[in-house]
């Protein structure tokens, strides 16, 4: 079966979600059979700058191992990423069937994922790590809070995976305090969107206003696309971050063209005033004209 879903439960938890295009058919070969198991990743990115850098490799997969890898990601500022509906290569050997691939929901969250990094698990992807458990807990109702698994914890044998690298003792307690009615803090984190953040987004985004231009008339009273795509990039905090990173871009793309003109114009004065010592130079060595 696809999970079709899970955008729908992804936006239980308040945090922005991005649909990946293609993702509702997106999967490995063979079915998922259910869903006993949900095993939190992180992706042990080396470091790399961004909302998560890592989903073209979440999605497509790394030399050895055929994407998709999970079938969600997950930001450093709490967006989820929805990447598959359908059976992911996450699990790998396993210590039970319930934590293999056809049972188990894959959640890659964006990580250096060396325990100590500084950087790693702001508060806020941590809420929304938690709350994005619940709700897949709270859907897929064969699983409890007690089969949120790390994949340290579901492998085999022990020892053979670490992540996440966090103690997941103290998540599960975190997840079971999860309240979904309750709306999130408000607790934003700014980070420089990477060309991947920025082309999923902008792909998520298109893909929306395409729905609601055709539900236009119903839904905003009026069959202009223009207006449409107004109410979408009002409401959705996904794009009012690639507006902020849009416009940065373009400021600093302008101070760098005139960086360059300036500096064009001081090379240019200076082979003006190296053209005038050397026409000095010349007529100085240069013989007197011969007398007639």
């Amino acid at each position: 079966m696809m999970l079709t879903q899970l955008a729908d439960v992804a936006r239980r938890t308040g945090y922005p979600v991005v649909e990946v295009k293609g993702w509702k058919t997106r999967g490995r070969p063979g079915e998922m059979l259910g869903v006993k198991t949900i095993t939190c990743h992180h992706t042990a990115n080396g470091g790399a700058p961004g909302v998560y850098p890592s989903l073209r490799v979440v999605r497509d997969g790394r030399k050895g191992l055929p994407g998709p890898l999970a079938q969600y990601g997950l930001g450093r500022d709490g967006t989820i990423f929805v990447i598959a509906a359908g059976r992911c290569n996450h699990a790998g050997v396993s210590r039970s069937s319930a934590y293999t691939n056809p049972y188990a929901i894959g959640i890659e969250a964006e990580a250096v994922g060396v325990p100590g990094t500084e950087s790693d698990w702001p508060p806020v992807q941590m809420d929304a790590y938690a709350r994005l458990c619940r709700a897949l807990v709270e859907e897929f109702q064969a699983a409890t809070v007690a089969d949120v698994l790390g994949h340290k914890e579901s492998c085999a044998p022990v020892g053979r995976k670490a992540d996440p690298s966090f103690n997941m003792g103290a998540f599960r307690n975190k997840v079971f305090s999860v309240d979904l009615r309750k709306p999130i803090a408000n607790q934003e984190v700014e980070v420089s969107l990477s060309p991947q953040d920025i082309e999923a987004i902008a792909a998520a985004v298109w893909s929306r206003a395409e729905t609601l231009t055709a539900t236009a008339k119903e839904a905003l009273g009026t069959n202009s696309p223009t207006a449409s795509m107004d109410t979408l990039l009002q409401f959705a905090p996904a794009v009012a971050r690639l507006r902020r990173e849009v416009d940065a871009n373009d400021t600093a793309r302008t101070k760098q063209i005139e960086a360059v003109k300036l500096q064009l114009d001081r090379i240019e004065a200076e082979q003006t005033e190296q053209r005038g010592v050397l026409d000095q130079t010349l007529t100085a060595v240069s013989p007197p004209p011969a007398e007639g």
